[in-house]
């Protein structure tokens, strides 16, 4: 059924997207991220609260690296983190929405107590970014992830709301069979490389 669901998702997010009105604002792919970070275990039916960082750096018109880390604490002694670097691509379908696909390596390590497991895997992601008017920018993502064996697929909706040319508050809800993530951010926009002005 949730299989079912992100495939219909997938197939609906382009479709949205062009729907919407062109703006000449384009989505920006050099930037830096902190937020604060809920997570919620439903297969062990835990919670942790945590914090999350990232960034952007656009080296090319249609190309990007990403960097992400998560801290999470879920209460006792007991800790878990990731550390996620990557690159993608972006794709203007129309001016104000991009077709985005990303592709990353993830070490995730688990503290309980005195214990310590460390694993890595790898991330997929694939969906859109589009621009509802200059300072509002919606996006949809469908993400994969195998981590040590253990597979894991994801759907992620958010949305950034600019409060000034550079700075844009926004938030992110990712769902899944075994996990459901809120990351609430503050995003601070760079200027691009020159190649790309």
């Amino acid at each position: 059924m949730m299989l079912r669901l992100e495939l219909t998702a997938w197939a609906l997010l382009p479709c949205l997207g062009l729907c919407l009105p062109a703006f000449a604002a384009e989505p920006r792919y050099t930037y830096a991220e902190i937020g604060y970070l809920n997570v919620d275990f439903d297969d062990l039916d835990e919670d942790g609260d945590g914090f999350g960082i990232g960034g952007s750096y656009a080296l090319h018109r249609n190309f990007h690296l990403v960097a992400e880390y998560q801290d999470i604490d879920l209460g006792g002694s007991r800790d878990a983190n990731a550390l996620a670097l990557g690159a993608g691509i972006n794709y203007a379908l129309r001016p104000g929405l991009d077709a985005v696909g990303r592709v990353r390596w993830i070490d995730s390590e688990v503290d309980v107590g005195s214990r310590n497991e460390d694993d890595s895997g790898y991330g997929l992601e694939g969906g859109i970014r589009t621009m509802i008017n200059p300072q509002l920018e919606l996006n949809g993502f469908v993400r994969y992830t195998d981590i040590y064996g253990e597979s894991d697929t994801s759907l992620a909706f958010g949305g950034l709301y600019g409060i000034s040319n550079n700075i844009a508050l926004g938030g992110e809800l990712e769902l899944s069979d075994d996990v459901t993530a809120l990351f609430l951010q503050a995003r601070v926009y760079f200027n691009p490389p020159r190649q790309m002005r």
